[in-house]
């Protein structure tokens, strides 16, 4: 009785939908890679200026914790401690992994640029460690230990002192690695010191630690602070995850994943 009031089973028919190909259209946005990475490559640039200034405000500027005499000993330590490891390191690294359009493609180029921002930051630091020594030699504090009380300051020194040392020491053997890689590289072609990237890396972020710990016991203002302290590990994150240009390259070449 029901059977005559259902239709009879139609063949299936191809669907009439279809994947559209991709076609180029010239007045469509496409991203700008090469600008994004000038964007970026600046935009660290700009962090490491304002880590300097904001250390030199700190410092010499009448604020909370600051107003030191340009000419005191004390007074360039954290200025050329945040000029190494906040603003040349950083800038260092960016010489090696910036967009073509700034130094080229040119290795050779790069790597001489490389050696002298590298060398500068190596003598900021060792300036930087000379002023808080001689500040520190007429009250005989050192390594978190003060010689004439017989007593230990508080943890965040200590530890501000003791990384601070070990620190100093890895860039000095840092440096030491990268003038025998480039004296390899130039007589033999010889890779050597694999790892030089890596370490690098490494030292820029215990310097950045070293900043942090400074911050959490000198006498600023807690927006001073927060400048500080966020500018150095800004600017450390930003130079330890910069892409090597070739790295760059492979990526925007594979292909989109549907």
């Amino acid at each position: 009785r029901f059977g005559s009031r259902l239709k009879a089973a139609e063949p299936h028919q191809p669907s009439t939908h279809h994947i559209t190909p991709f076609v180029w259209d010239p007045f469509y946005p496409v991203p700008n890679f090469d600008a994004m990475a000038r964007a970026l490559d600046m935009g660290l640039v700009c962090v490491c200026v304002a880590a300097v200034a904001t250390i030199l405000v700190g410092m010499l500027a009448h604020v909370q914790g600051g107003g030191k005499p340009a000419l005191g000993w004390f007074t360039w330590h954290p200025i050329l401690m945040v000029l190494s490891f906040s603003c040349l390191m950083p800038l260092g690294r960016l010489v090696y992994h910036a967009e073509a359009s700034w130094l080229g493609e040119d290795k050779e180029s790069r790597r001489s640029w490389h050696r002298i921002i590298m060398s500068l930051a190596v003598l900021a630091m060792l300036g930087g460690y000379l002023c808080i020594f001689m500040a520190h030699l007429p009250i005989r504090k050192f390594f978190g230990y003060d010689f004439n009380n017989k007593a230990w300051g508080e943890w965040a020194r200590i530890a501000h002192s003791w990384i601070g040392y070990a620190t100093i020491l890895g860039s000095l053997a840092q440096a030491s690695t990268g003038i025998n890689k480039i004296t390899y590289l130039n007589t033999t072609g010889q890779k050597v010191f694999t790892q030089h990237g890596t370490t690098g890396k490494l030292i820029m972020c215990f310097g950045a630690l070293v900043v942090v710990l400074a911050v959490k016991f000198w006498g600023w203002s807690l927006s001073m602070k927060v400048a500080i302290a966020g500018l150095a590990v800004l600017a450390a994150t930003w130079g330890v995850l910069l892409p090597s240009q070739q790295a760059a390259k492979e990526s925007e070449e594979q292909p989109l994943r549907p």
